[in-house]
């Protein structure tokens, strides 16, 4: 059976190698399943299994399916301590064959006859478990093999990898004569991940399970390091995995393990499976005690109806999003990074220090469409510096450590990357190990919610002077050169004993007289090895920072902390710091309540309220009380730094702004902002991906412009206008039930300069297809003729490129002062046709017709009969004979 496959269906052949440019590969079918082994990475697509470098070239290529038989690889695991790859599908009752891990058209071994694998599109889950002696194959999947005998379901399968173990190869019989099975009286359950752990060896399976009234979210454990199958089975613990305190999350979309030595920390991302509120959380759990049994599920022959432990509840929910796809993690030190995939196609990376305090998310990657992030994603294993991701039929090999796109110690800082920090020597933003014999400067533990840099200020106890300070939230591998200078009007505020600097801070010391007269504006520069910080300060008397107009309290407060003084929230004063202390939030410390003198801005309605990524122009916002509105500010879940946008139009009920370009899509919260900074109201911005041009219809126009160009494609409705060339610009026009869009073509008389059409969309443009023009129609003449009551009009046109339809050629007939419409009835390729309606009585003649296509326009007078033309010509020779004829008598006479 498996050489009659091999021969007919596995099209086996070798390619020559070409080189892949650039991190990402297109493939000719969907993509159904990526693995990576330790030297090779290996795609699966509805027909093709591809083997490949790690860097994306590709190695070896094997067709796995024949149209008659419709076979679908559906198990892919690599094997890397038997240097082997195992493959499963679905060809007449299910195959599974061995190929060599290094060339896949070699086949190793290959066994018909045998189901392994999930049926079409149900989702699987399987890996390599066991000890370094005894290897099995683990499969999870939802089971269809109900037994008559005791009404469960086989849904997870230990398969044997080698013929030296008991049963052979691809045997799930244990040496009692049972399978080698755990059963489940549910019939409905999605396996969504799984692995083994190595130290110590233990297995674990993450599912879903869905009766009438319930759906939950399981994990089952098992002891791996035991030599036989059964004893593994029986091993089985289990416990229900709840999310979250908000409300409730039954299912997981995806989930990863977190690299660690002692605990097992898990991070999953759930579901609550509701599209009126679809947000997504990612939740992290420590599973290394997972203890009891779940009723419904049991080892073969064991009771899957008792019910035992408690459930598993979240260390933290570090994320909250919603069109998490995927996820990975890896760690570095103390610190967690996380990897989301969006439905979206996106790439996000979160950092969670150790207390799973997360930074701010970084957008790795965004596609232009909206395709999903496959729910697996892997590291590139030999540094972990990259990352695979699979879009529809892309694979992607992404850059986890963008170091190099920052150029000073201030963005490197602020990227708060545990993988990036800056090279003192280099004088570049690095990973650490690229910096070898220098200071690498980098973002301390538990500093992810704190800026580079901050001061305080505060007055000496034993003398009349105010200390300064400087804080630098950094951190170095070595001791780096550091040095600190303080001026005010080019001259130094401190020096020798009062000037003190050691890494990562720094003090100057100074006369109170200095401040309590009028402030002071101090420059103050940091100076680590070559590369410099500067800052401007102003510091304030703190006992002299009031303000006592009503509902000031807040602005008085940001501006005591912005001065480095310390806020008093019990007694709502600003006062001096009672010397070095933690750094005051302004958020935090200002949440103050203040007596707006204004009436609360409302927020009834945005239009448009969906966008593409590039932003938006001239939005309207509709509500109440808005004259005291001064700006907006846009929110996003990726968001550290809310965005801020002027507004203008503003009336009490209306005003206009600018939606501002995002790195990210989804959803953002929008409110309006009072001159006390306060911001009322929650509304809902959506950002999209870009639009996307498929076509235009018709191609071409005349040179005078003004037909209908129907555009088709995807989120069209984004788009703001159009322009030829960049020369003349059109509003647009959007069809909601077709999805296209339409603009009229302008004016052109020098064709080549109106041929690429450009779609602007915020402040960006998109290139994409180009018009052709021709000549404007020619029309030669017209005749008439009585049809009934109806006038029938036959025009004479010069043939052209242009495929004129009858909706776009408008024609009105001249009779003395009457004006009649002629309706088009056909256009041919030298003629055009329409007939005056004779409702009001029969129309016998028009004199002349006015013609209007587009913006071109022309007329013409009635045509002659022919008859009429003929004795016109042949009178016109009978007078000139006659002239000769009077002439030739004329010169005889005078002769």
């Amino acid at each position: 059976m498996c050489k009659m496959r091999r021969r007919h269906l596995l099209g086996i052949f070798v390619l020559l190698k070409y080189c892949i440019c650039g991190d990402v590969q297109d493939f000719d079918g969907n993509i159904t399943d990526v693995v990576v082994s330790k030297s090779k990475l290996f795609v699966l697509t509805d027909h093709r299994l591809h083997q490949m470098r790690h860097d994306l070239y590709e190695e070896k290529r094997k067709d796995i399916t024949n149209v008659p038989d419709l076979n679908r690889v559906n198990i892919l695991v690599p094997f890397d301590a038997n240097g082997t790859l195992i493959t499963c599908g679905t060809f007449e009752e299910g195959y599974c064959e061995v190929l060599d891990i290094n060339d896949i058209t070699h086949s190793i071994y290959c066994e018909s006859n045998i189901l392994v694998g999930p049926k079409q599109n149900e989702k699987y889950v399987a890996f390599i478990a066991g000890t370094s002696s005894s290897r099995y194959f683990v499969v999870g999947k939802k089971g269809h093999d109900k037994s008559t005998q005791d009404n469960r379901y086989s849904v997870v399968t230990f398969w044997n990898t080698l013929e030296s173990q008991f049963g052979r190869i691809f045997s799930k019989i244990n040496s009692d004569g049972s399978d080698a099975v755990i059963k489940s009286t549910f019939g409905d359950v999605e396996f969504i991940d799984g692995f083994q752990r190595v130290s110590p060896s233990e297995s674990y399976l993450f599912l879903n399970t869905k009766t009438d009234n319930e759906r939950k979210v399981l994990v089952l454990r098992m002891d791996s390091s035991k030599e036989r199958k059964i004893d593994i089975i029986k091993s089985l613990q289990a416990s229900t995995i709840r999310c979250c305190s908000d409300k409730v999350r039954p299912v997981l979309v995806a989930s990863t393990v977190i690299p660690s030595v002692n605990d097992v920390i898990w991070a999953g991302v759930f579901s609550s499976q509701n599209q009126e509120d679809p947000e997504n959380a990612l939740a992290l759990y420590d599973i290394s005690n997972v203890r009891g049994q779940v009723k419904g599920f049991c080892a073969n022959s064991g009771n899957c109806d008792s019910e035992s432990g408690s459930g598993l509840q979240p260390l933290s929910v570090v994320f909250r999003y919603s069109s998490m796809s995927a996820v990975a993690a890896t760690r570095i030190e103390s610190w967690i990074v996380l990897f989301i995939g969006t439905s979206d196609g996106q790439l996000i990376k979160l950092m969670l220090d150790e207390r799973y305090t997360p930074g701010c998310p970084i957008m790795l990657y965004k596609s232009n469409d909206e395709r999903a992030v496959l729910p697996r994603m892997h590291f590139d294993p030999v540094d972990f510096k990259h990352i695979y991701i699979a879009l529809k039929k892309q694979l992607r090999r992404v850059s986890v450590v963008p170091c190099a796109k920052y150029s000073t110690l201030k963005d490197c800082r602020a990227a708060l990357d545990p993988f990036c920090g800056w090279c003192v020597n280099t004088l570049r933003c690095s990973t650490q190990y690229e910096c070898s014999k220098s200071s690498w400067l980098s973002t301390p533990k538990n500093s992810l919610q704190e800026m580079l840099f901050y001061f305080q200020v505060w007055p000496e106890k034993t003398s009349s002077k105010i200390t300064l300070r400087i804080f630098l939230s950094l951190e170095s591998t070595e001791n780096p050169a550091f040095s600190c200078t303080f001026t005010t009007e080019s001259v130094k505020l401190c020096d020798g004993s009062d000037l003190r600097a050691v890494f990562p801070n720094c003090s100057c010391s100074f006369s109170d007289q200095l401040i309590y007269t009028t402030g002071l504006n101090i420059s103050a520069e940091v100076a680590l090895g070559e590369q410099k910080i500067k800052e401007k300060l102003e510091l304030k008397n703190c006992l002299n920072i009031k303000d006592n107009s009503p509902g000031a309290s807040y602005t008085q407060c940001v501006q005591c902390i912005s001065s480095g003084c310390h806020w008093s929230s019990s007694s709502q004063r600003c006062e001096w710091a009672d010397g070095p202390g933690p750094k005051l939030n302004i958020q935090d410390a200002c949440n103050v309540n203040v007596q707006m003198e204004y009436e609360k801005p409302e927020i009834l309605s945005l239009e448009p309220n969906k966008v593409s990524f590039h932003g938006r122009n001239r939005v309207s916002l509709k509500g109440r009380n808005l004259e005291s509105v001064n700006k907006i500010r846009i929110t996003g879940d990726l968001d550290c730094v809310p965005k801020e946008s002027p507004v203008f139009d503003r009336s009490s009920d209306s005003l206009r702004f600018h939606i501002p370009p995002s790195e990210t899509k989804g959803t953002v919260k929008v409110c309006v902002v009072t001159p006390d900074d306060r911001c009322h109201g929650n509304s809902i911005i959506t950002y999209s991906s870009q639009p996307s041009c498929t076509g235009i219809q018709p191609t071409v126009s005349w040179k005078s412009g003004g037909r209908k160009i129907h555009v088709q494609g995807s989120n069209l409705e984004f788009v703001e206008s159009v322009s030829v060339n960049n020369r003349i610009q059109d509003q647009t026009q959007y069809n909601t039930s077709s999805g296209d869009m339409w603009f009229h073509s302008p004016e052109c008389y020098y064709y080549y300069q109106c041929r690429s059409i450009t779609l602007h969309v915020g402040n960006s443009s998109l290139n994409y297809e180009y018009l052709s023009y021709e000549s404007d129609p020619v029309f030669i003449g017209f005749t008439t003729f009585q049809v009934a009551n109806d006038l029938q009009v036959n025009i004479k046109k010069r043939a052209d490129m242009l495929h004129l339809s009858v909706n776009e050629v408008t024609v009105t007939g001249l009779q003395g002062y009457q004006q009649y419409q002629c309706v088009l009835e056909e256009i041919q390729s030298k003629a055009v046709i329409c007939k005056i309606k004779g409702e009001s009585g029969a129309v016998t003649a028009v004199d002349e017709l006015k013609i209007n296509v587009g913006y071109f326009s022309t007329s013409l007078r009635q045509e002659r009969p022919e008859y009429l033309g003929f004795f016109s010509i042949v009178f016109s020779l009978v007078f000139v004979f006659f002239c000769l004829i009077f002439l030739i008598l004329l010169s005889i006479f005078r002769a």
